[in-house]
């Protein structure tokens, strides 16, 4: 019989890594198997790089010191607020250079939507600082939200079809349900949020994306491509 957990951390910290991994694995292999002929500006894509892979390090670091060492666990927790700010601003930047350059409305708006599930979900964490339980799972389900496109380029690095990065990105947020039941007993409600957030993503994502309203509207707003 497998050992029954006893904290949140050193289950965030492999959650942690297992996403790192999956994101080489994601760009890593598009990079290897394909090459991009109009990427967005060196400037404006190494700054993503530099803030998601921060992200991901403070993550992990996060998790692995735990709330035994609080001056320190609680330093790097100050430290998430501009690194999240910086990721949103250049994930925005990157989006728009993008879509500039293709014109592709939904990659567009899936990469917005990741977007907004993260900072939506990082300030439910922000806001839950002193219910550790909660402020965990949510900022789990914040790294989580951000994840979709490196298991869309893995899906294509494998050449596999595109609704197949659907059942990735679904079985991704299965390990933190039965860490839940197998710590708990039960599900944690915070959990579910994580769970419905991409849940309603998957859902609304494609009749939203690909509707000529968001194209049209995204060509008002950026200039068409």
């Amino acid at each position: 019989m497998p050992a029954r957990p006893t904290s949140d951390g050193a289950f965030a910290a492999r959650m942690g890594f297992a996403m790192i991994a999956l994101a080489l694995l994601g760009f890593g292999g598009r990079a290897l198997t394909s090459s991009e002929t109009h990427p967005p500006p060196a400037g404006a894509l190494s700054w993503h790089v530099a803030t998601i892979s921060a992200w991901y390090g403070l993550f992990v670091l996060q998790a692995m010191i735990g709330r035994a060492r609080q001056r320190l666990h609680r330093a790097l927790g100050y430290l998430s607020l501009p690194l999240a700010a910086a990721l949103v601003w250049s994930g925005v930047g990157v989006m728009a250079a993008n879509y500039r350059l293709k014109g592709d409305a939904p990659l567009a708006f899936f990469n917005l939507l990741n977007l907004t599930q993260f900072l939506g979900l990082y300030t439910a964490a922000v806001l839950s600082v002193r219910r550790p339980r909660r402020l965990a799972r949510l900022l789990l389900a914040a790294s989580c939200a951000l994840m979709p496109p490196a298991l869309v380029r893995s899906v294509h690095a494998a050449g596999l079809p595109e609704p197949v990065a659907v059942l990735l990105i679904v079985g991704l947020w299965l390990p933190g349900l039965r860490h839940d039941r197998a710590l708990l007993g039960r599900v944690h409600p915070a959990t579910w949020v994580g769970v419905g957030v991409i849940a309603s993503g998957v859902a609304l994502g494609g009749p939203i994306g690909f509707s000529e309203a968001w194209a049209a509207a995204l060509a008002r707003a950026l200039g068409a491509a």
